[in-house]
Order: structure tokens, then sequence, then C-alpha cells
């Protein structure tokens, strides 16, 4: 031990891995005073791997440190004075070599950490979560939404990226997260405001999914089997041989996740003389699958590690419908004509995948200058979005129908390179470049039935060839520092982008090119006993992807048509936060304030197109401001249980600047989220979960607000390598998704209703003291609902 100078009483030290000697920068850190069972205080490290606790009472002390996957590290009968500080030096903790202690410590862990940049969700936190994927243990996270369709949003928005382990994921948004199982999952950085050094794209940040490494010597593994009442189910697989300077792993899964629910929708459209209602009602079911093997290597030299991942499969989604549909068609001056029919629709969109990545980094020394090199590149083949519709009269007979066609290739490319210099003992620079590019080509296609002859026949009016490629340069610089109790960090990043778009339609074509800077400003203080408050400032931005922009006629189902926009813009959008927090002992409040602008918003807008058939095409409509709070509470009042409260309010409008039916619309949108977790027995725990989800805007319409509850209880077996975990989700059956779009020549009142409440068995198997699965099945708003798209 290392005495200093004296000044306020304090403990500091710096926490290191034992095997690696990498820093550790996420911990908890608790100081007992001797002869208590209640810590006095409570910290982590930064991202140096520092802690300090401040402004320490005389007495005598124990300190314990407690990370999952290594060993407790406990300093005991440390004595303070009214004038000490006490400098541990560096801690090293060891990984653990058997299984055992590891649980407690998960139960235990803290749901959610606040960064100077970032939000780490622990994945092992939540029992309910772990059956599913990253979006069940994204659930009980302030401001998360998932709608009808199963598409997450935050904020508000659905612009964010997702990334594994620092790649780009396979797929994007929802979808990408929905195919990461929970089970792999270590934790998730949610990042709002993201630095320089991050992409800009996505206008409300980037979700980092870091994923289990496994670092003890020998052969490790886990298995996880689950399924349900609506026949969802998931088989998934991870073996890692950790030797002494490198590290290879196999894994796999088979998903399949699928939606079912009651559809009730009936939309009155007004073109020209004629009035249509349509009244369809019936079940609907959707399937996110997702079929795969992967592997990867890596080495750890004293200053250079390499590491190699490759992955392939094949994945998608599909949806099914089947409608009793009522239509009634009124021309001025006529008697109504009303009209019986079932309808039948079915959508499929699948790829082959493959992808790969390769990463260098070399370490000039242990404080901090390094260079590091990456590429990755992904292959979607064999794409195909497949849409079949038909409208039987009641005696089965073909009245209508389509079968469409889109067959695509998609190309992912990405490289970057990084640079880090530590100067004046506490500032860094880093600095750095990366090229992207998309690429997608392909052709629609479209069969329509003719009544007259009974038989399909191909539209040539609606065939249509495209050609769309993406090129994105971007350079960033950051400076950041940390003197004692401030942390500051600024960076601006510069972007070129190069966007081509071609296609058969004529007067489609465009070519773009855009030049930009995105700045992002990131400080954080210290107050004694631990209170800190966090502020940050972000410029992003929102690229039309190609299906924003296909510039043909698409039918999702025989009365539901979409069209792109190529004139379509970017969004822009700032973010300020300013994030507060505390802990008492194993106790923590935090509070976030947030304030978000975004210019010429991109909004789905639907009008009537042709009697009773409405048509869906993406637009800027304007402005919008999003200004709130999100709470979070994390309490544990008796051994036994541990409760967290989850909420978020904030006051949203939309400044709408089209003529197209919308206007501007203003709501107070609020959530609340409450986990109680429960010890019943060493080996036995219950969790009980309830969410209430507010009504929301949009330039259109409104949703409505729902609620409902869920319950999981889990048993551990066999010394805690086998897990069975049992859980009810929206065990009342409460959940009803009901939206309102009304402009002057269109209403569509659509409500669904989960079919019926989901039962899920999940079984995880770990062999060798793999970091354990607390494999429990969590509630998944994604789940409850199918169809909000029609």
């Amino acid at each position: 031990m290392i005495w200093a100078a004296p000044t306020d009483p304090q403990i500091k030290g710096r926490l290191i891995d034992a095997t690696s000697k990498q820093v550790i920068d996420f911990a908890d850190v608790l100081l007992f005073k001797s002869g208590d069972t209640n810590p006095q205080m409570h910290t982590s490290p930064d991202a140096k791997g520092v802690f300090s606790l401040q402004k320490v009472k005389p007495g005598t002390y124990t300190l314990m440190i407690r990370l999952v996957g290594y060993d407790i590290v406990a300093r005991e009968n440390l004595v303070i004075s009214s004038n000490t500080v006490l400098n541990l030096g560096d801690i090293e903790m060891k990984p653990l070599e058997n299984g055992l202690a590891e649980v407690e410590v998960v139960a235990e862990k803290r749901q959610l950490v606040y960064k100077l940049d970032k939000k780490v969700v622990a994945a092992s936190t939540n029992i309910v979560g772990s059956v599913g994927s990253a979006v069940d243990i994204l659930e009980n996270t302030p401001s998360i939404r998932v709608d009808a369709d199963g598409e997450i949003t935050f904020r508000g928005s659905a612009g964010f990226k997702v990334y594994i382990d620092g790649k780009p994921s396979v797929f994007s948004g929802t979808q990408a997260l929905e195919q990461i199982p929970a089970g792999h999952i270590e934790n998730i950085e949610i990042i709002t405001t993201p630095s320089a050094k991050h992409d800009t794209d996505g206008d409300v940040g980037i979700i980092n999914i870091i994923t289990k490494k496994h670092s003890l010597k020998g052969l490790s593994g886990m298995v996880n089997l689950s399924g349900s009442t609506w026949l969802a189910r998931n088989i998934d697989f991870l073996v890692t041989q950790q030797n002494n300077r490198s590290r290879w792993y196999v894994g796999g899964q088979w998903t399949d996740r699928l939606r079912k629910s009651d559809f009730d929708q009936e939309k009155t459209t007004i073109v020209g003389d004629q009035t249509t209602i349509s009244h369809s009602v019936g079940p609907r079911t959707g399937d996110s699958y997702y079929y795969t093997l992967k592997g990867g290597w890596n080495l750890e030299l004293s200053k250079t590690s390499i590491n190699v991942d490759l992955e392939g499969g094949y994945g998608g989604n599909k949806r099914k419908g089947d409608m009793s549909y009522k239509e009634t068609r009124t021309i001025k001056g006529s008697e109504p004509v009303t009209e019986f029919y079932n309808s039948i629709d079915d959508y499929d969109n699948d790829e082959n995948i493959g992808l790969g990545s390769f990463s260098v980094e070399h370490r000039f020394n242990e404080k901090g200058h390094q260079i590091a090199a990456s590429g990755y590149y992904k292959y979607g083949g064999h794409a195909l979005e497949y849409f079949f519709n038909d409208l039987n009269d009641l005696e089965g007979n073909r009245q209508q129908g389509h079968r469409a066609y889109e067959a695509e290739h998609r190309e992912t490319l990405r490289a970057n390179l990084d640079y880090s210099l530590p100067f004046e003992k506490v500032g860094k620079l880093e600095a750095g470049y990366q090229y992207y590019s998309y690429l997608e080509d392909g052709n629609y296609s479209m069969e329509w039935w003719n009544p007259e002859n009974q038989s399909f026949y191909w539209r040539d009016d609606i065939y249509n060839t495209f050609y769309f490629q993406e090129g994105v340069n971007s350079i960033y610089t950051i400076l950041s520092g940390n003197w004692k109790r401030f942390e500051a960090q600024a960076g601006v990043r510069g972007e070129h982008t190069h966007t081509v778009l071609k296609s058969s339609v004529s007067g489609a074509n465009r070519t773009k090119n855009r030049f930009e800077f995105f700045p992002s400003v990131h400080l954080g203080y210290t107050f004694a006993n631990e209170h800190r408050l966090l502020f940050s400032f972000s410029r992003r931005t929102t690229r039309p992807q190609l299906f924003y922009m296909e510039p043909y006629i698409t039918y999702r189902d025989f009365y539901t048509a979409e069209i792109g926009n190529p004139d379509i813009r970017p969004e822009y959008i700032n973010s300020f936060e300013m994030n507060y927090r505390k802990s008492f002992g194993e106790n923590s409040v935090s509070a976030t304030l947030f304030h978000r602008t975004r210019k010429d918003k991109i909004e789905r807008l639907r009008v009537p197109y042709i009697a009773g058939v409405t048509l869906d095409s993406m637009a800027n409509v304007g402005h919008d401001y999003s200004t709130g709070i999100e709470l979070s509470t994390s309490l544990h009042p008796v051994r036994w249980w541990n409760t967290t409260i989850n909420g978020n309010v904030y006051h949203y409008k939309v400044k709408n600047e089209l003529a197209a039916g919308g206007k501007n619309e203003s709501s107070t949108n609020y959530d609340i989220l409450w986990n109680n977790l429960f010890t019943l027995a060493k080996y036995t725990r219950l969790q009980l979960d309830g969410s209430f989800v507010g009504p929301s805007v949009t330039t259109q319409g409104r949703t409505d607000a729902y609620w409902y509850a869920n319950l999981a209880v889990r048993q551990q077996l066999l010394k805690r390598k086998l897990t069975a975990t049992l859980a009810f989700k929206d065990i009342f059956r409460s959940a009803c998704y009901i939206s309102d779009i009304q402009t002057a020549d269109l209403r569509s009142y659509t409500k669904i209703k989960p079919k019926y409440p989901q039962i899920m068995l999940t079984l995880s198997y770990t062999f060798n003291s793999f970091k354990g699965k607390s494999s429990q099945a969590k509630e998944d708003r994604n789940d409850m609902f199918e169809g909000i798209k029609h």
C-alpha cells in the first residue's frame, strides 16, 4: 500500500485483469465498515480502471470488489483517519476457476450503469429477459418501446444502428436485435449521443451488443433450448477453447420467433365521388427466423492482438393472414353496395448470408498509445421478397389476387483505421479514418389476377429494375481529458457521402454528393459523496435507405400499396442530454434530462390510392422536438427482494410542412416499467414485471396506451450447470394496440390483440464454468402483436 500526502480521506486504486493485465472498467466496488453487512459506499471504475471513494469517515473498513466471471477481491482492516489518502495501486482480479460463486454475483449486479458517453445494460440482471434475444434484455430500459409489428423505437424513433462487439450486425434495426440470443450477451451499450468516433447514421444513436468472452483455460460452452405455446422455438450453442495466448470459438443458432395476433381494421377512403369502407377481421402470424453457424479465432501477443470472425447462414421474416373482409362502396347519388370476401395474404423476405471480419490492434505501451485496423464484409445473396394475396368469395372462388417478387443482391464493406495517443498524463488524442460502402441491386415484378379468363398475367407497367450504391468516407478527431473529478471529451467528424440510384422507371435516376460535419461534446463531474453529473451533445443524421426511395408501386396486401420517394432528404438531429446519478450502498437513482430536435423528419404517410386501397409512402414531413426526463431507481429493501422502477415522460411535438392530410401534433408521452426479483430459495428465483406504455402521436394520428404484466420462475439444478425457466408473458392478456389515422379523405382504425398469453419454457446447460446464463423468459413487446403496417 502507498500512502499519499494528507488531503480529504479517500481510498483509491486501479483494477486490472490478473491474466491479460488489461484494465477493468466495469465492476462493483463496495466499502463496508468492520462488523457491518450493509455497504457504506459504492462506486465503479472509470474507463482507465481507476476508482475513488471520497470523504471516507474515520474508522476500520473492508473493501470488496465484485465482477461477473472474476473471483471476489477483499481488502480487510483498512484504517482511515481524518487525513488519510489510501492508494491501493493496481488490484488484480483473477478469472474464476469454477462457476459456483458467479451466480451469487449476477443477482446483485446493477441493471443500468451510466458512463461518460453511454449507458451499459447488464444482461444478467433481468432473469425474465435471458430466454429471448437482445430485444428482451432491452425491454426494461427507459424509453424503449416495441410497436405492434415488433419494431423497436427509442424515444419515439426507430433510427438506431446495431453493432455486435463494435462491428455492424448482419441485419439492421429491430431484426438485428431479434437474432442475437440473450445467452450470448454479456452487456448492451446504449450510446444515445455518440462521440465523433462513431458512425453518424441513426438519429437516436447506437446499440452495441457485447458478447461473452470466455477467459478460462480449456474447453467451455453452453447450449440453450426454448419453446412456447405460440410455437416459437430456439436452440443455440457456443463452444470456446482458451489456450495461453489464443482462443477459438464455434457457435450457432436455430431461431423462429413467432407472433400471433387477432387483427381488426376498418378503412374509409374517399376517391372522387366514391366512398369505400372496408373491414377486415382475423388472425395474423409473424415469424422472424435465423439459422446460422459462426466461428472465430483470437491471438493475444504481448503488444499485438489479432481477431478473425466468420459467419454464414440463412434468415429473414415472414407474415401470414387469413381475414374475413367486408367492403361497402357508395357512389354519390347511388345506394351502397356491400360484398364479402375472404382475404388470404402471405409475405416472406429471406436471404443467404455470409460475412467476415478481421482486426489487428498494436499497443505501443500500457498507457493507451495504440493503433488499430479492421475490415468487414457482408454478402446477402439470393434475397427474395415474396408477396402473395388473394380475395376469395364465400364459396372459395378467387375474385382478385396478385403475386409480387423482389429479387435482390446486397454487399456491405467497411474499413477502419484508428489511432490513440495519451499525453500529459491526463489527456488523450484519438483520430481515424473509415470507408463504408453499401450496394444493392435487383428487380421487381408482379402477376395480377384476371377474373375474366381466370388466370394470372404479368404487369409490364409495374416491372422495374433498380441499383443503389452509397459510399461514405469519414475522418474524425477527438480530444479527451480527466482532471481529478472532471472529465471532458470533444470531437468532430467530417463525412463525404456519394449515392447513386438507378431505376428503369423513367426520371427516377438520382446521383447525390454531400459533405457534412458532425461535432460531439461529453462532460462529466463527480461531486463529493459520489454525486455524478454528465452532459453530452451530438449531431447525427438518418440517411434514406433504398426502400425509402424505391420509385415504384409494391403491395403489402391487396388493399395496402407502397411506393418510395427518390427525392427524400436525410434527417439531421441535434441531441442534448444531462444525467445525474447517485448510489446509496446497493441502492441507486439516476435521472436524465434530454432534448432532441430533428430537421426533415422522415415519416410513413398514408393516402387514398384507388377505391378501397391506400398508398403508403415515405416523406420529409417537417420538424419534430422531444424534451423530457428519464428516471431509474434501483432498490434492495431486504435481502430477498430487488426492485427497479424505470420511467420516462417527454413532450413530443411535430411541425408538419406537407399538405398531405397531416397536421401539427403534440403529446405528452410516458412509459413506466416495474421489475421485481424475489429470491425464494438458494437456487430458486421469481420475477414479476409490470409495464404501462403511454399514448403517442404522428402527423396523421395517434396510438393508444396499453399495459401488461409478466411472471417467470427460475430453478437451477446440477450445481447450477442446468437452469430451467418457466415464463408467462402478458398473463392478463391486457395488451391491446390501437392506431387511429385520420385525414380529410381517409380514416384507418386498427386494433391488434395478442392471440392468447404466451407461456415459455427454457433449458440452459453450461459446462466447464462457461459464464452462466440466467436463462429465463423475459416478455418482449416485440412478440405481442402482428400486423401494424396494414
